[in-house]
């Protein structure tokens, strides 16, 4: 009788041994994760990404002016023109 609860004793300690955490090992995984390292890298392929004064993609400037043009369709650039320049004689 003695065997066996020495048995279950020992066999419930295991089992709380397993199933505990361990805050010890999660600890030294914070610790050995490159986070500050993940955060640096973003920041500096963000800060790289976007050069100030560039315009986005598909974005260019037309000839003789200033303005971006956001279509390349020349039908709708000479459409716009035009309803520009009726704008400008109201």
């Amino acid at each position: 009788m003695e065997e066996k609860v020495l048995a279950m004793e020992s066999q419930a300690e295991a089992l709380n041994q397993l199933t505990t955490d361990d805050l010890e090992g999660k600890f030294s995984l914070l610790e050995s994760s490159s986070v500050d390292d993940d955060l640096a890298s973003l920041k500096k392929e963000l800060s790289g990404s976007a050069l100030k004064g560039n315009l986005p993609p598909g974005r260019t400037t037309v000839s003789g002016t200033n303005a971006a043009s956001p279509y390349q369709d020349t039908a709708i650039e000479r459409e716009l023109d035009e309803l520009r320049s009726k704008v400008k004689d109201l």
